[in-house]
């Protein structure tokens, strides 16, 4: 599926900037770059149950909740919503145009939300036997 591979390359780009001897502005790209691997893990979600993705960043969390209210994931997942999709959609335009201030460990801490995120969509996206 398209959107999680750009979601894998996303995240995979995001640890290359850790991984090498990195400054406030690879944190800075590094966890916006994790915002849009969430974000495009999202739009996997929402094409395949609802054929839709969000036309701004703001509506993810509102069609990821539409999944769970429609029995399209379990429940169980509402959380993420709350802790990841809601949270990195907030952070977007900080990081994204405003220039903040990223620490390693925040941005490190925004590799492993993305991760789990991908890794959240793709046993939704698995067909249960």
């Amino acid at each position: 599926m398209k959107e999680l591979e750009e979601a894998e390359a996303w995240v995979a780009g995001a640890e290359a900037l850790l991984n090498r001897k990195s400054s406030e502005a690879d944190y800075t790209v590094a966890v916006a770059m994790c915002v849009h691997a969430i974000i495009r893990a999202n739009d996997a979600l929402t094409n395949r149950f609802l054929f839709k993705t969000a036309m701004k960043h703001e509506e993810a969390p509102e069609l990821f909740l539409r999944l769970v209210e429609q029995g399209k994931i379990d429940k169980k997942y509402d959380s993420i919503r709350k802790e990841i999709l809601i949270p990195a959609v907030r952070i977007k335009s900080l990081v994204d145009y405003r220039g903040a201030t990223i620490t390693q460990p925040t941005a490190q801490s925004w590799i492993g939300s993305a991760r789990k995120f991908i890794k959240i969509a793709k046993d939704c996206l698995t067909p249960q036997q």
